[in-house]
């Protein structure tokens, strides 16, 4: 009991120190949020916003058919948002706008467009496009394409209809008015039919990657590595602080006069341990509750395996600053070899989140050993699995386990080699 009492002590009393350092929480707290943000917040809007909602390109359309098909691509294209559609008379002005660089493209309907699909004879929809602007005239034919491949379904349902009529002979006898009722009584039928096809397919496509995840909105996923990278790189900032502390006691004999007195070496550590555990496991209760309140970041299905995960990246931290503070001479060396090894293993990790190709740790080959070397990858990884993956504890216990057996080898190494005493 005495000893818990004095590891409680002595965390309580590093706790009021670290209160006090409003710089250092101000780097661990405010500096992640910011840069979190600063990626998070343009993202979010352009999503909510809509990309597709973002293009607006200039179309000349000039409609020489009068018949059904002709009216209906027509109306396709001028109901198509990503399109600003002007109604031309003739096809010398839809031209003349193209050349001027006031269309990006011409969109031409022949006078006997409607009269060839009814007939089953090929057509052909002229769309005329400006060189200057490549990307956006390929978006014009690539949208046309559909809107021609929507009206040749059409055109080959109509034909398959009428080529069974007139071979089976059952309207031989009848009316021409009678025989284009039945015909276009049968095509609305399987039209219909195929538009609820469309609507609810029989077969759904899903899209995943290669590690078998379901790809759909890019952006929760992303953020999902986003806010735990920096959470993790930060909380590896006060491997320097945990270390300086330690040694910035001994230099002014404060730990000296705690061995003196009744207070085992183990529980001094333990407890300016317990201190530095407690603000890392406060970073990612406040960063992770500001990112997905304010940025919507999902925790995923199973969020309560964040607090073993947390707590073990928390010791690991810790168990590292006291190495730090081991074989370091001097409080000074120790603050900086702890903040250069907070950058380095942090970049090393893939704990910078400056894209989905910086998580270096689901890399093969050098890069991916490399980080995967480090306990910022192993930390990042299973927040991200956790997160975006609704991965369950028992699944990110292999990264617990490896951060726990670096999280023990620091420690032991650090116990074994500190001195109280300069």
């Amino acid at each position: 009991m005495n000893t818990i009492r004095y590891v409680l002590s002595v965390a309580w009393k590093e706790t009021q120190l670290i209160s006090r350092d409003r710089g250092a929480l101000g780097v661990l707290f405010l500096l992640p949020l910011l840069m979190g943000t600063l990626i998070a917040g343009p993202n979010l809007m352009y999503a909510r916003r809509g990309a597709q909602a973002a293009i607006s390109l200039d179309v000349a359309l000039v409609n020489a058919d009068s018949g059904q098909f002709g009216t209906e691509v027509a109306k396709a294209i001028q109901s198509i948002t990503q399109l600003k559609v002007e109604t031309l008379p003739s096809a010398t002005d839809a031209e003349a706008m193209v050349a001027h660089g006031q269309a990006t493209a011409a969109i031409l309907i022949p006078a006997d467009f409607s009269q060839k699909i009814d007939a089953y004879t090929p057509t052909v929809v002229d769309v005329i496009l400006d060189p200057a602007e490549p990307e956006s005239s390929s978006i014009v034919a690539g949208i046309m394409n559909q809107v021609v491949s929507e009206v040749t379904i059409w055109g080959e349902v109509q034909y398959g209809v009428r080529s069974m009529l007139d071979q089976s002979g059952l309207l031989s006898t009848a009316t021409a008015e009678r025989r284009r009722a039945i015909e276009a009584q049968n095509l609305g039928v399987i039209m219909t039919r195929l538009n609820e096809m469309r609507r609810d397919p029989v077969i759904a496509v899903v899209s995943e990657d290669l590690a078998g995840v379901k790809s759909g909105d890019w952006l929760p996923k992303y953020l999902a590595y986003v806010f735990p990278g920096f959470t993790v790189y930060f909380i590896f900032f006060i491997v320097g602080m945990a270390a300086a502390s330690l040694l910035s006691e001994r230099e002014s004999g404060v730990l000296r006069r705690l061995v003196a007195a009744p207070i085992p070496a183990g529980a001094v550590i333990a407890g300016k341990m317990l201190a530095y555990m407690a603000l890392a496991c406060l970073q990612v209760i406040v960063l992770l509750s500001v990112a997905h309140i304010a940025f919507e970041v999902p925790l995923g299905l199973h969020p309560l395996a964040l607090v073993p995960l947390s707590v073990t990246v928390a010791f690991t931290a810790t168990s590292l600053g006291m190495l730090v503070a081991a074989l370091s001479k001097t409080s000074k060396q120790a603050d900086s070899l702890g903040m250069v090894m907070g950058f380095v293993l942090g970049a090393i990790g893939g704990a910078i989140p400056l894209g989905p190709g910086s998580m270096l740790f689901r890399q093969a080959g050098l890069m991916g050993l490399l980080a995967r070397l480090t306990p910022q990858a192993h930390g990042v990884e299973a927040f991200y699995r956790v997160m975006a993956e609704d991965g369950t504890l028992g699944q990110i216990l292999p990264q617990i386990g490896i951060l726990l057996a670096m999280g023990l080898a620091f420690f032991l190494i650090a116990r074994w080699r500190f001195r109280f005493e300069q």
